[in-house]
């Protein structure tokens, strides 16, 4: 896709945002043409039959290259989180425990430099994997039941920053998404 190609679908789409609120008393941002799907599967168990390890995938399912920090180890950043969501409830409703993140990094260069020199790529149809052990918030349960997803929270950025980076030729997420809730029970 050439840039002026890109920069003429940025202003398409602000100029639609901008048509779509005219006459109208709430503003709705322009569709972004982003789509990022999440999953994570079971990756190993323990000795018990507890899933110990998560397979997380974040895949580019839409028609445009997503640019996006690289999600890493980690906790809360402006850059975007993937982050486990964990939830024990005891037999008897009484407790609960919750936890684990991924994160990009957090340098602090300017917006559009990071985009071209830091973050990564993906393709229609490319992904990246990682995985995340379970194991470390299994321990010392007591009898109960286990709840556990995996959320994507894109970075902080203002309706600007994204229409100048669109501008620019990068794409990026804005929309939160999460996998499907699992459950497990632990004797």
């Amino acid at each position: 896709m050439t840039r002026g190609l890109v920069v003429a679908i940025a202003w398409t789409a602000v100029g639609v945002g901008v048509v779509s609120a005219s006459g109208q008393q709430k503003t709705e941002k322009p569709p972004n043409p982003v789509h990022l799907e999440l999953t994570a599967e079971v990756a190993a168990t323990t000795e018990e039959g507890y899933p110990a390890v998560l397979r997380i995938t974040l895949k580019n399912v839409g028609n445009v290259a997503v640019d996006l920090p690289m999600p890493n180890l980690g906790c809360i950043s402006e850059d975007g989180v993937l982050q486990i969501a964990f939830f024990w409830t005891s037999l008897d409703r009484k407790g609960g425990v919750g936890g684990g993140c991924f994160v990009g990094g957090s340098d602090r260069p300017r917006l559009l430099d990071r985009a071209r020199d830091e973050w990564i790529r993906l393709q229609p149809g490319e992904f990246i994997v990682a995985s995340e052990s379970l194991r470390p918030r299994l321990k010392n349960l007591g009898p109960g039941t286990v709840e556990y997803w995996v959320e994507y929270t894109p970075l902080t950025i203002t309706a600007t920053e994204t229409v100048e980076l669109a501008k620019a030729g990068h794409f990026v997420p804005t929309d939160k998404i999460e996998t499907a809730h699992e459950s497990f029970d632990v004797r």
